[in-house]
């Protein structure tokens, strides 16, 4: 085959060709931005440009001109600043988009040459720019899907929470009563079951703030070791009744007081003793914990929950921690459950900077390892435990105690009055926000119990009237949240608001008499006789 043999001409034409085939635009200027070559999809994108420098304008005036001509809506001192952004950005060989006259959005970068002209290349990102618009909708779009789901799960919540606090609260004040055997277990069934309805709950709560990232995690100085014995304290009769032995294995030389969220690591250790447990039918259940230093005053906590229980294949194991998932359809039907428990105790311990691993084999029982970050913890002095209600602020400052009580349900308000008068509280009811600002302005208290989803006028807004109230007795009048919403609910969530502390419903009574006690001893100090030392608010901004 002979050589071809081209000419310059030729070879000028065949360049011509390619560079009319290219898709995007191309230029090649002078040092005075005069046009050397230019191809065909340049001259139909920058028709204006090429023609002005064509008609001998500079380059800054050509660009000028181009502006003026595709965008005649912006005022002139407008499309001087435009046109001027866009020589700069060519000047400093930076990309920059700019419309042609036909719509399409370009975006062009300029090179210099070293004969001391440059070269302009472009290309069309009008299509990137419409999936760009159609991303942001979908975004839109989904975000608002999912406050829609936030909304509705947040009134679920309320009025599933709402009826379960007259179920479960009237149960709690039966069983403080005299009781046969036979009518004490049937309490006992009522209470588990509401119980288990309202961890459900939780459940499907948990996974919705996790993913609409409304979840805090709150660390506090506590003392791993304490936390994992009364767990195992917790569940030996669960494990017992199943004739398991459960056994809890603690280094002794492990730094275990630490900064760290007990509540969400109680969470997390719970579901995997409960899972542990539900699928061991004979043998054991091991808790072990270690905790290694990392450098800095942090520390990696590994808590392992090892079982003889029935174990699973890798497939089983790989889809463990999906929202909803269970080993199959006949493991859902013979132990229970959502599926909900392991994906959220990894959401949370991934929170926490860590995360969840399992190892097992079908037959051979599974090991699941629990790992989160922690800070070293700060002894200030051991605090109550909960059960010791007797002993808390609460009870100590109850007798003579003048509340507050608002709340639109009457079924929560005597809820709560049967919980506190019996204490020695005197309460006055309201049903809403307004009806509380009255009863403030009329007379003193010493407490408010603030639900936050009434008709009328709401809790927020309630708290923000009492805050900024001229009266110092109103306005730094203590305020306890009670809210059936658990969708977001944070403590900084009601700091900001300016409540000092919340309750959930279905309303505890240990949990709202500690709360009580927690709240007025931050205001007022720890004292042995209340009434002694106790402010009198009646008198205070009168």
């Amino acid at each position: 085959m002979g050589k071809l043999k081209l000419t310059d001409q030729d070879m000028a034409v065949i360049l011509q060709e390619a560079l009319d085939r290219l898709p995007g635009g191309f230029v090649i200027f002078g040092p005075d931005h005069e046009i050397l070559l230019s191809n065909g999809q340049n001259e139909h994108d920058f028709a204006h440009t090429n023609k002005a420098l064509r008609e001998g304008k500079t380059y800054p005036e050509a660009i000028l001109a181009a502006t003026m001509a595709v965008r005649p809506d912006l005022a002139p001192e407008d499309a001087r600043a435009a046109a001027a952004y866009i020589s700069d950005m060519l000047e400093k060989g930076e990309p920059v988009e700019v419309q042609t006259p036909h719509g399409a959005i370009m975006q062009i970068v300029e090179t210099k040459l070293s004969f001391g002209g440059s070269v302009a290349v472009g290309a069309d990102v009008t299509g990137i720019h419409a999936r760009e618009r159609e991303l942001r909708k979908a975004r839109k779009e989904a975000e608002a899907a999912n406050e829609a789901k936030s909304a509705f799960l947040a009134n679920i919540s309320h009025e599933i929470r709402t009826p379960l606090n007259g179920i479960l609260g009237m149960a709690q004040l039966l069983a403080s009563s005299d009781l046969s055997g036979e009518q004490r277990d049937q309490l006992e069934t009522i209470l588990d079951s509401g119980k288990t309805l309202m961890a459900i709950l939780n459940d499907v709560l948990d996974l919705s703030k996790i993913e609409a990232g409304k979840f805090d995690i709150s660390p506090i100085d506590n003392d791993l070791g304490h936390l994992l014995r009364r767990l195992e304290k917790l569940w030996a009769p669960r494990a017992t009744e199943k004739g398991l032995a459960l056994k809890l294995e603690i280094d002794a030389d492990a730094e275990t007081f630490l900064r760290f969220d007990p509540v969400r690591v109680r969470q997390c250790v719970s579901n995997l003793v409960s899972n542990a447990i539900k699928f061991t039918e004979k043998g054991s259940v091991t808790i072990s914990t270690n905790v290694v230093p990392l450098g800095d005053d942090a520390f990696e906590v590994r808590i392992r929950v090892a079982d003889t229980g029935i174990g699973m294949n890798a497939e089983t194991a790989g889809k463990l921690f999906a929202p909803f998932a269970q080993a199959d359809a006949s493991t859902s039907r013979r132990f229970g459950g959502t599926g909900l428990g392991l994906s959220i105790s990894l959401k949370l311990a991934e929170l926490m900077d860590g995360g969840i691993t399992v190892e097992s084999e079908e037959g051979q029982g599974a090991v699941f390892t629990l790992f989160f970050r922690a800070l070293s913890g700060c002894r200030t002095g051991e605090a109550l435990s909960h059960e010791d209600v007797d002993k808390t602020g609460g009870v100590r400052w109850a007798k003579g105690l003048s509340m507050l009580l608002v709340d639109d349900h009457a079924l929560n308000r005597k809820v709560a009055r049967l919980f506190l008068e019996p204490l020695g509280i005197s309460i006055v009811e309201a049903v809403n926000g307004e009806e509380a600002l009255r009863w403030l302005q009329t007379q003193p208290f010493d407490l408010v119990l603030l639900d936050m989803h009434m008709p009328v006028m709401d809790g927020p807004e309630a708290l923000a009237h009492i805050r900024a109230h001229d009266v110092p007795a109103i306005r730094d009048v203590p305020v306890i949240a009670l809210t059936a919403d658990s969708l977001g609910v944070s403590k900084r969530h009601y700091d900001e608001m300016g409540a000092d502390g919340y309750v959930g419903k279905p309303i505890d009574h240990r949990e709202l008499i500690v709360e009580i006690g927690r709240v007025l001893e931050d205001k007022y100090g720890r004292i042995p006789a209340p009434r002694n030392a106790f402010p009198d608010l009646r008198r205070a901004g009168s």
